[in-house]
């Protein structure tokens, strides 16, 4: 029996000025039916980090606020607005 369910996916990348390198890769799943939503982040350049760790944690909590937007979002069609 095939069970099929829908998510909304989000993914960043975080570079900082004068390199083109990932610094930090983020991924977050937001499922339709509530169950399974997740957020990561992967570092993938130690000394970028490093050197730039308040630009770069400013960006991964404006990724998270957007995975918090679409979670409310989903709340709020399936409360019908309520």
């Amino acid at each position: 029996m095939l069970e099929t369910k829908r998510s909304i996916t989000l993914t960043g990348e975080i570079k900082v000025k004068d390199s083109d390198r990932t610094v930090v890769y983020l991924n977050a799943t937001v499922a339709e039916d509530g169950d399974g939503d997740n957020i990561t982040q992967n570092i993938q350049d130690s000394k970028l980090y490093e050197a730039n760790k308040d630009s770069v944690r400013q960006e991964i909590a404006e990724f998270t606020e957007q995975f918090y937007a679409a979670q409310d979002a989903r709340a709020t069609e399936t409360t019908g607005g309520q």
